[in-house]
């Protein structure tokens, strides 16, 4: 199993290299740069071109792209993702409390989404053909074909405007504790919540059937083994492994929601802090914020493929 797991690693060692690299390229083939952006028209009309070769070579912008991007993976690898053009801010700093508070919104939708999930996908799977099974599939259907941003704006105007239960916005700030943040998140959680069950409801129940229907169940039952037995013990560990399977699709789904959630409700997360940081062009924190979103799918999908492999001896030696 150690053997599988350092192949995995070096999988995803690799996987994460090669992101880095599509990462920097992709903010490469952008029209213009960082400095033409970050300047005023005003700015830009008074500097000469020797102002702004100045300012380039200050800001390493002169010199050869795989020079700059040799430099950035070094020095990310040491936490060091350079500093903001707008304000010299240290990028690390700019992402901190973000990155806290995004990851806080993540646990939170999982600890409720994955119990609420492998109820429904468990009762949908043992009542398959019945009344639980429709429903269940219908609503997955619907959760997971309505985006983010229509639910989110929806769940505003019914508990936030027709039912003034809960605020619309999000008011405390980035640096404010994980209490505070919380205490006013119920409807960003809630709009991530719907699409994670929506998601996982149908790998649960996928995985459940097919269990169902596998020779050692059915042993189980002609060895006269309880229903509940059947369902907690035999079934439960085989329906959850392509869930697992399928942890870094959902780790990305959570991700992508998240990032439209925070923005729907001006949580002050990371999402908040990729978009800004887009409409300014600051790359050194694209750079930094997508490379700290590929270290986490890469991480749930390692720590999925370890939980596999505890569960199915047999995906030891795939």
């Amino acid at each position: 199993m150690a053997k599988a797991i350092l192949r995995r690693l070096a999988l995803s060692l690799l996987v994460l290299w090669l992101v880095s690299g599509l990462v920097f390229l992709a903010t490469e083939v952008l029209p213009g740069d960082a400095l033409q952006v970050s300047l005023t028209a005003d700015e830009a009309s008074q500097m000469s071109e020797q102002d702004l070769a100045r300012r380039r070579a200050e800001l390493g912008l002169d010199r050869p792209a795989l020079v700059r991007y040799g430099e950035w993976l070094f020095s990310a690898l040491r936490g060091d993702f350079g500093r903001t053009i707008i304000g010299k801010a240290e990028v690390a700093e700019v992402i901190g409390y973000p990155l806290r508070n995004s990851l806080l919104l993540g646990a939170m939708t999982a600890l409720i989404a994955i119990p609420i999930a492998l109820a429904i996908g468990i009762a949908a799977a043992y009542w398959r053909g019945r009344a639980p099974d429709f429903a269940a599939s219908t609503g997955a259907i619907l959760g997971y074909s309505i985006p983010e941003f229509a639910s989110g704006n929806f769940f505003i105007l019914c508990f936030a405007i027709w039912l003034p239960l809960f605020p619309a916005m999000i008011t405390a700030f980035t640096r404010d504790p994980p209490a505070a943040l919380l205490a006013g998140a119920f409807l960003p959680i809630l709009t991530v919540v719907i699409g994670s069950i929506a998601h996982l409801v149908r790998l649960v129940r996928a995985g459940f059937i097919e269990a169902l229907n596998s020779d050692y169940v059915e042993r189980a039952k002609l060895a006269g083994a309880s229903d509940w037995r059947l369902v907690l013990r035999h079934a439960l560990p085989a329906s959850v492994i392509p869930a697992l399977n399928s942890a870094a699709l959902y780790a990305a789904g959570l991700l992508s929601g998240i990032i439209v959630v925070e923005k729907v409700f001006a949580y002050p997360g990371l999402g908040l802090v990729l978009i800004n940081a887009v409409e300014k062009r600051e790359v050194a924190v694209v750079q930094a914020v997508s490379l700290v979103a590929a270290i986490i799918v890469v991480t749930m999908n390692l720590l999925a493929d370890a939980a596999v492999m505890m569960l199915d001896p047999r995906a030891r030696n795939r």
